[in-house]
């Protein structure tokens, strides 16, 4: 029997050297200009997180020490979200 290994990209890193005052302007500039409202943060040592919902999107907001900043979705489906979201914030 074959073994079938699947692959689901639900994130896309904005900045991998990113660091945690660029996370925080990021969710600046999401309720300022996409008028975004956070519904839970999670903060521990080496890692934040902000979950919202973007245009009926569940998505998160990701800082790591060890990844640095990046938008995720739990749902493979709202991936093109995430990226579209992702570019509208990588714009200056």
């Amino acid at each position: 029997m074959q073994t079938m290994y699947y692959t689901t990209a639900t994130e896309k890193v904005i900045s991998e050297t990113g660091s945690l005052t660029e996370f925080y302007n990021l969710t600046n500039k999401l309720s300022k200009t996409r008028f975004v409202r956070f519904t839970g943060k999670s903060d521990d040592a080496d890692n934040i997180e902000w979950h919202f919902t973007y245009r009926g999107h569940k998505l998160m907001l990701q800082y790591s020490i060890y990844t640095g900043v990046s938008l995720h979705t739990s749902n493979a489906k709202d991936i093109k979200a995430v990226e579209k979201l992702a570019e509208k914030l990588l714009q200056h």
